[in-house]
Order: C-alpha cells, then structure tokens, then sequence
C-alpha cells in the first residue's frame, strides 16, 4: 500500500473509532525500538490533520534488567531532546528490592504500566498511546489461547480501552502490519536499539514471534490475517451473547439459574457474574467445580476455594459469593 494511503486510512479509523483528538494530551510510551520510535515522530512531525493533533508528551522506562539499558536510556533522551513539539520528556527507572527471575516479563510490564500511569496522572496526560500493530496483536492472540485463557481474552488486545476514569489506553497502528509502520513517517527512523532479549526464546513469546508464527506462515502466508480475522469473529459473537448471558447473571443472583444448561455454557455466565464483582483471578476448573457443585442433586451445600480467600458457596439451589 502506497504511504499517502496508509496514512490517510490510518488518518479515517482515528476519527471513526474517536482514538484521539486536538483536545487530548497523550503520553507516548518509548522503547527505543522501531516501533515505538515511528509512533513517537508520526505524532509529532506535524503532519496530522488539526482535527486530531494532540498535544504530546513521551515516556522511557528503564527496566534496569538488561547490561545495555543505561546504552539505551542514553540514546532515547538524545531522540527526545531532538523531537520537536513535546510538552513532557519523561525519563523513569524502575528501582527493585529483588530482580525477579521468574515471570520476569509479567513483573516488567506490571511495573512499566504503573510508572506510566503516575507519570500520566502528574502530567494531566489523558491518553496513553502504544505502537502495538497487527503481528503484536497475532501473537497476543496466540499466547492467551496457548495459555488457556478466557474468550474475552481471545479478542486481542481492543484499540481504545479505559484504564482509570480519566485515563484511556489506545493503539491505533493495530490494523497494520511491522513492515508498513515504515511508511507512515516523512523521515525514515534510522537509528535504534534492538532488545536482545527479545532474540531469546525461552520466553513464550518471543518463541511465538521468532518460531512459531512464522511455521504458521508457511502453511498460509495469510496466517496472521486468518488469527486476527477469528479474533473479530469471536469478538462478534461474544457481542450477540452477551445479553443472553447477562440474563443467565440475572437468573443466577436471583437464584433461578437453570443448572441443567451444558457445563461450558454455565462456565461463561459464572465468568460474567465474578467479572461483575471484579473477580478476575479464577481458572475454568474451579468454576467447573462449582458447576459440578450445583448440579450434584445429592448435596445441599458445598463451597469451592477462589484465588483471594473468595469462596462459592452453594446453599440448597443458591450460589453465593463470599470475598475475602
């Protein structure tokens, strides 16, 4: 696709899904990678329509987890100082009372959000804004079903979510793929630090991106457009259920949930019910318990142990909800 296109489509989908506009002030989060590196000039280059120019801030974190990270703390404050039309250059480390060794990606990120989420609240930045894109999206798909995740889960990662009442999460390069990110800028990126780290397979998914994906090309060139395109379709059905599920909530609080429905069915509305209670945490055996629980018709009490000292606890042909 020619550059003047993918910029004006690109340009077309900011405005119909309302990503950002002239009044917000977003905070662009900088790896010093490629991708973030595009996303940070696209935003500041002034090249926008006036419609949807916001003001623009950037943040670096420095994980303080690999020997090159000062090398590329360095460099990004020398990208920042040259990046016209900023209002906040932000430069944060990320100080640990014990390097994690396990889950060490979940942890960074933990940490990476939390720091952008103070350093959004101090600027009065209402947005922040990633350079996730099309195959990131195909490998998050992947990684959650790998993982057994929920169906809500399955959807990918959405292109405008809500983090906190004030504060929004957007992505607009997620329908575009790494390769066309290039032709989005007037000035080609051509300085940058590669994480190594992301080279090593031991991690899920770095072996999704590096092996995995790319096996699944070779079976159809159109993989990744096939993973997403299933994504969209699931996304759609979970639209069209969802008020036949909230009714299922709605039966259960009030205690005439049919317990005869199929287990995996019973498992989505009791997905709903806790999710309405900001239970998060629970894996689909503990909610298949609860449903083996409920349909036992030679008991009349039980109770099943949630992450958090939450309990399900059936009562006759009630299941209550206790937190701890």
């Amino acid at each position: 696709m020619k550059p003047k296109v993918l910029r004006a489509n690109l340009i077309r989908k900011i405005r119909e899904q309302q990503l950002f506009s002239a009044k917000d002030h977003v905070l662009v989060a900088v790896s010093g990678g490629q991708d973030s590196l595009r996303l940070l000039r696209w935003l500041t280059e002034g090249d926008l329509p006036q419609d949807i120019q916001p003001k623009v801030s950037a943040i670096y974190i420095n994980h303080q987890l690999r020997q090159d990270a000062m090398q590329e703390e360095t460099f990004v404050r020398r990208v920042l100082s040259n990046t016209p039309n900023l209002v906040v250059q932000a430069i944060e480390r990320i100080n640990w009372d014990e390097v994690p060794t396990v889950s060490v990606e979940e942890q960074a990120r933990d940490r990476r959000y939390q720091t952008m989420f103070a350093v959004a609240n101090k600027i009065n930045a209402n947005v922040i804004v990633t350079a996730h894109h099309r195959d990131d999206q195909a490998e998050t798909i992947l990684y959650k079903l790998t993982r057994g995740s929920r169906l809500d889960q399955l959807t990918g990662m959405p292109p405008k979510q809500t983090l906190t009442n004030h504060l929004q999460l957007v992505r607009p390069f997620l329908e575009l793929s790494k390769a066309e990110l290039q032709g989005l800028v007037k000035e080609p990126v051509q300085e940058w630090i590669d994480d190594y780290t992301n080279d090593d397979q031991k991690y899920a998914r770095n072996r999704l991106r590096h092996a995995i994906i790319p096996d699944l090309q070779q079976i159809n060139q159109q993989a990744i457009p096939h993973i997403i395109g299933f994504a969209e379709e699931l996304a759609a059905l979970q639209a069209l259920a969802d008020p036949q599920i909230t009714q299922y909530v709605a039966d259960l609080e009030q205690g005439h949930l049919d317990w005869e429905l199929p287990m995996p069915q019973l498992v989505l509305v009791l997905q709903k019910w806790l999710q309405k209670h900001q239970i998060l945490d629970v894996k689909n055996r503990q909610l298949e318990q609860a449903v083996q629980l409920m349909k036992n018709k030679n008991i009349a009490t039980g109770t099943v142990h949630l992450q958090g000292n939450n309990l399900l606890v059936r009562s006759h042909g009630n299941l209550q909800l206790l937190k701890g």
